[in-house]
């Protein structure tokens, strides 16, 4: 009788003891599962558009390349021109710049963003400036010089680097190549009629009518800087605004006299432009992730 009642109780507990495990198995194999990291919502391709204003006021200078242009260019230091330069003066040259752009972020920890862009932008960068001054004390005739800067369109290739504000406000810093088109041209006008022939060079100079002229347009490399911030106000849309510091060097342009005397070579000078100016943007970029 005891017998029967341990085995029956024995019985009894084996059983319970193995629907324990099985339940506990099912349990663990049913158990929802851990959640996963969270996307990062600006990592990846983008594409979008931006439009600016382009401004700067840098200085063409001239130098003479021979006897003749040095006594043409010997008036010109305090050109009576806008902001006045030693043999020269500044261009205000500016406009509006808009084209379009594609980039790829990484994401480095929690607060970092890494990225490369590549923008290319038209651009409408036109200036002119002009100046007055005597020829020379014992001639009282006024030459005139005008210089004209253009930028027609300009390109960059930037890293970014970024830090995180908050998950969705990013602040960054930029730079690296930029290359674009530039045309320059300058010109020299007299006021009365002049004929100069120190030799080996000459020019003559007919009143009101430009005597010395000179262009050139060429794609220019150089590098470009800047910074700004970017709002990610949807899942696949970010709005920034951006500043841009482009410096494409310096082009020289030969300006040589249209005219000269007794078969002497015409005088020529050169004007040196400085191809920097400056960016600020808006834009509205689409994220694919």
């Amino acid at each position: 009788m005891h017998t029967k009642l341990i085995s029956s109780l024995a019985g009894a507990a084996f059983s319970f003891a193995a629907s324990g495990l099985a339940f506990a198995a099912d349990m663990a194999v049913k158990a929802p599962p851990a959640p996963l990291a969270a996307a990062c919502t600006w990592c990846g391709w983008y594409v979008g558009g931006s439009m600016g204003y382009g401004w700067s006021h840098e200085a063409v200078n001239y130098a003479p390349n021979d006897p003749a242009s040095a006594a043409l260019l010997s008036g010109t230091v305090g050109f009576g021109g806008e902001q006045p330069v030693a043999n020269g003066y500044r261009v205000p040259h500016s406009g509006i710049v808009g084209g379009v752009e594609a980039g790829y972020n990484w994401q480095a920890g929690s607060n970092w963003l890494l990225g490369l862009e590549a923008d290319f932008n038209l651009a409408s960068l036109r200036g002119t400036a002009s100046g007055t001054t005597i020829f020379s004390p014992g001639a009282p005739v006024t030459q005139a010089s005008e210089a004209t800067q253009e930028t027609d369109r300009y390109a960059t290739v930037r890293g970014r680097v970024g830090w995180f504000a908050t998950p969705r406000l990013l602040l960054f810093g930029t730079g690296g190549l930029a290359y674009g088109r530039i045309a320059d041209s300058a010109n020299y006008t007299m006021t009365g009629n002049i004929a100069f022939v120190p030799g080996p060079t000459g020019f003559v100079c007919t009143a009101g009518v430009p005597c010395f002229a000179g262009s050139s347009s060429a794609m220019r490399v150089g590098w470009t800087a800047g910074g700004g911030t970017e709002w990610l106000f949807d899942s696949h849309w970010s709005a920034k605004i951006e500043y841009q510091f482009v410096d494409l060097g310096t082009q020289t342009v030969r300006v040589t006299a249209l005219a000269s005397l007794l078969g002497f070579p015409p005088a020529s000078f050169n004007a040196a432009f400085h191809e920097r100016f400056n960016v600020v943007r808006i834009g509205l970029n689409y994220h694919f992730h």
